[in-house]
């Protein structure tokens, strides 16, 4: 697809942990960059930094170095305007809220209003509206956190490996209704996962990210047809893009 207004502009972002005693160089130098409604995953071994991008990304943390650019403005400029959503692998559902209450908790603390029932039809968990978290499966509360990062209507969504917890079925099923949420709305996503399958079904491009310290060593645009099916990774075209991030990951743990 062609990238025309960035979504997600990073440059020259490096970050440094230090614990005190030693210091950890988390990432070096990378340079990213996402497309108004475009669908970019990022994969790479764990500890590479993936989390950290997504994170200085959303504005939860300051980089040692570069800059980060989000929607023509900061990230925390971005927050401000409420056009970024955050889904993480912890749901973060408040147990004694039903549902609805979760979806509707964001809109409280704002101030905003949006339609709540309709949030809850857009990613198919309508039907429980009513239940309490402890009365839903895995994927069903990741339905309702992803209605949640909804609420505000943002621009672009940040997903920190949101089934990574799910069972494979259940993960099938979140990729499936995410492919037919992004299709419809095109939000712009920044999508971390260590599944590089996944990276390939739902993304316009995988950005493949070495061993610590993390850095961008290959970006793989994925010319498949939208839109798209589980059925799709029984093809070869499918298998192809999937050797191509491998070996863009060369021999790198996993």
């Amino acid at each position: 697809m062609t990238v025309t207004t960035a979504a997600v502009e990073v440059r020259g972002l490096t970050h440094r942990y230090d614990s005190g005693r030693e210091t950890l160089l988390a990432l070096d130098g990378v340079n990213l960059d996402v497309g108004e409604g475009e669908f970019v995953s990022l994969v790479g071994p764990s500890g590479c930094g993936k989390t950290t991008l997504l994170r200085a990304v959303a504005g939860l943390l300051q980089p040692s170095t570069g800059s980060v650019g989000v929607l023509g403005t900061t990230p925390d400029d971005a927050r401000a305007r409420r056009v970024l959503g955050l889904v993480t692998q912890d749901p973060g559902l408040l147990p004694w809220r039903s549902v609805v209450a979760n979806v509707r908790l964001p809109l409280e603390v704002t101030g905003a209003s949006a339609d709540v029932d309709a949030l809850l039809r857009r990613v198919g968990i309508e039907r429980f509206a009513g239940y309490y978290p402890r009365q839903l499966s895995g994927g069903m509360r990741q339905r309702v956190a992803l209605a949640r990062a909804l609420a505000h209507g943002p621009r672009l969504l940040l997903m920190d490996e949101p089934f990574g917890a799910l069972d494979e079925l259940s993960r099938e099923a979140m990729r499936v209704e995410l492919l037919r949420l992004w299709e419809r709305e095109r939000i712009s996503v920044l999508f971390v996962t260590h599944s590089i399958r996944e990276a390939v079904l739902l993304s316009d491009r995988v950005v493949v990210m070495s061993g610590t310290p993390g850095r961008v060593v290959d970006e793989v645009p994925v010319d498949l047809g939208r839109p798209r099916t589980p059925a799709l990774e029984e093809t070869a075209a499918f298998a192809a893009l999937v050797s191509r991030v491998r070996a863009g990951l060369g021999g790198q743990p996993w």
